[in-house]
């Protein structure tokens, strides 16, 4: 046995504490399947499936259930071919860890392919390097790999306060539009004159910076253009093809989505 997972769960007592928890339904019928919940200590990743639903769970339940994901099945091994930088291991406040896809978690290991997970943050990390050489106002910070036990465990970027889709959704506006979409425009065309397309334009990859200006984030889709995408790729309702069919990097996914962004933005509507 992995001695990884025989590691203690840090005891839950709030909600809040959670990476994140998610009820999974059937497709047809919508049937309540499980409810999936992560956990970070130590970056250390912990995750369990309780087959109820969230408002029967318990903390205590959580706590008993949550096991940790042996490292080398979810984290690449550090160095990389790929030249990458190392964030320094103190770091600032004001930024945000995004970690392996782990939401998916069950579906990876149903058709095994875990290694999928472990190549996405590889090749998100390619196209955050190659933007921390040639910076843009409107696109995210990116201070670097974190590093831990000899595996990458997450990309460190600049946070910011909220999403393009939860800002406008709490009541607040953008004060100028035309120039909220001029400096998003900017961002995306900055990112094709180096050779790539981000692939999954939405309103939840578009962060609303404290002075209001939109900040590009969420380029686990990027690839150079007319590369093939992997399992991750556009979102529905913000691409301009049938999903099956959405299979390459291409710039024009990109154009579209700005332009539908900007149709929307003029009467914003929302999803659960």
């Amino acid at each position: 046995m992995n001695p990884d997972s025989l590691a203690m769960a840090p005891e839950i007592a709030s909600w809040e504490e959670l990476l994140w928890v998610y009820e999974v339904f059937d497709d047809e019928p919508e049937d309540f399947q499980y409810t999936q919940i992560a956990k970070v200590d130590d970056d250390k990743i912990f995750y369990c499936e309780i087959n109820k639903p969230k408002a029967d769970i318990t903390f205590q339940e959580i706590t008993a259930s949550l096991t940790r994901i042996p490292d080398d099945e979810i984290f690449p091994p550090w160095p990389q071919a790929v030249t990458t930088t190392k964030a320094p291991r103190e770091l600032p406040l004001g930024i945000f860890i995004k970690r392996p896809q782990v939401k998916q978690y069950d579906n990876f290991v149903k058709y095994k392919v875990m290694h999928l997970l472990r190549d996405g943050l590889v090749e998100e990390a390619e196209i955050m390097e190659v933007l921390r050489s040639q910076p843009h106002p409107n696109i995210v910070g990116y201070h670097g790999c974190r590093v831990r036990r000899g595996y990458i465990t997450g990309l460190v970027l600049d946070r910011h306060p909220h999403d393009l889709n939860g800002f406008l959704k709490s009541g607040q506006t953008i004060q100028d539009k035309e120039l909220f979409m001029e400096s998003l425009r900017s961002a995306i065309h900055h990112l094709h004159t180096l050779g790539w397309a981000h692939n999954d334009l939405n309103p939840s990859n578009v962060l609303v910076a404290e002075d209001g200006r939109p900040i590009l984030i969420d380029f686990g889709s990027s690839r150079r253009i007319g590369e093939k995408l992997s399992t991750s790729r556009g979102t529905q309702g913000w691409i301009d093809c049938e999903m099956k069919d959405y299979t390459t990097s291409e710039t024009h996914h990109d154009t579209f989505a700005l332009d539908k962004i900007c149709t929307w933005l003029s009467n914003p509507t929302f999803e659960d």
